[in-house]
């Protein structure tokens, strides 16, 4: 369907409220988000853009299939899923990636990957997951959430550090064929240092005593995104806390092989899961 006219425009956003609440937050009859995709229909090098994203994308056919992949393996450990409604749009990089219970919008042309003409406006270490192989594992890490429990009291970094962990694990399972570096959006070079030097990253982190720290700008340091933990050296990755709660969880479930997924999502005692890991930083064959 092609809308040409702000009346067209406003007609389409009406009969797709809910789309329009989701992926814009606004109401259908916002005349600034009217004015917004009218200038975006006419900038001529827009629409170059777009034939760009389309014909990059094709038909959607591949990744249609890893979202049904997705989606069954969701419902094999939860029967009560309901698949939300995938909406692929185009916005000229004007927005990015939404997930909600019942909607999932992915704007096509965040995803195009390093040879696109326009590229979200990311440093260079974060722009690698703007690519087709990343659109699946993000959207199931974030929807990992719906049933990661935390408990709300403990506000340790240990407690931050396995809720991502579990995040992971929760994707890995629904995606068993993909890659760990694309659920974590590590490149392989950074997963192989960081796996033969684990021994070490976890000594930092008993060593500074950083497992049940409770403030949020020390914690930020091993959670957020950056391009090299420093602290740590120069060959750690950002995120790396995120990666070490992965971990965790990881040996959680090696050394309780009769607890399921869905018993570790359930879990929200992040020290029990840690003291039943029994991990060290040992390096695993």
């Amino acid at each position: 369907m092609k809308l040409t006219t702000r009346e067209q425009i406003k007609d389409f956003l009406s009969k797709n409220a809910r789309f329009v609440n989701v992926f814009y937050q606004t109401t259908p009859d916002d005349n600034a988000l009217i004015d917004r995709l009218m200038l975006i229909h006419n900038n001529p090098d827009t629409k170059a853009f777009y034939e760009e994203t389309k014909q990059s994308f094709g038909n959607l056919d591949a990744l249609k299939k890893q979202f049904e992949v997705a989606f069954k393996h969701i419902k094999y450990y939860y029967p009560d899923f309901k698949e939300p409604q995938i909406i692929t749009t185009f916005t000229a990089l004007d927005l990015e990636l939404v997930v909600a219970d019942d909607m999932i919008v992915i704007p096509l042309e965040t995803f195009l990957g390093p040879k696109a003409k326009y590229r979200p406006q990311y440093p260079d270490y974060l722009l690698r997951r703007f690519d087709k192989p990343y659109i699946v594992p993000s959207v199931l890490t974030i929807l990992a959430k719906k049933y990661n429990a935390i408990d709300p009291n403990d506000h340790t970094l240990m407690s931050d550090m396995v809720f991502y962990g579990k995040s992971y694990e929760f994707t890995r399972a629904m995606l068993p064929e993909v890659a760990d570096s694309l659920l974590i959006a590590y490149p392989d070079s950074d997963l192989v240092k960081t796996w033969n030097s684990q021994d070490l990253v976890w000594g930092y982190f008993i060593d500074n005593k950083l497992l049940y720290e409770t403030n949020d700008r020390i914690k930020d340091k091993y959670l957020s995104e950056r391009p090299r933990v420093q602290e740590i050296g120069n060959d750690c990755p950002g995120r790396i806390g995120q990666w070490l709660g992965w971990r965790i969880v990881s040996r959680y479930r090696t050394e309780n092989p009769s607890i399921t997924l869905v018993d570790l999502m359930k879990n929200q005692n992040a020290r029990d899961i840690f003291e039943k890991s029994k991990y060290k930083g040992q390096v695993e064959d």
